[in-house]
């Protein structure tokens, strides 16, 4: 195997852990959601404090 070979695997074994981490092994994308409230929500917070 040369060199160039040895890379083209090496990149494609990269881009495979990557899509494992987002799809699992099971197919399914994962999505974290970190909920942000909205601007009207944050200033009636402020105004009750």
């Amino acid at each position: 195997m040369s060199t160039d070979e040895s890379l083209g695997r090496s990149a494609a074994r990269a881009h495979l852990s990557q899509l494992i981490d987002l799809f699992g092994v099971d197919g399914c994308l994962r999505v974290n959601v970190v909920p942000v409230p909205a601007p009207e929500a944050a200033s009636e917070v402020a105004e009750d404090e």
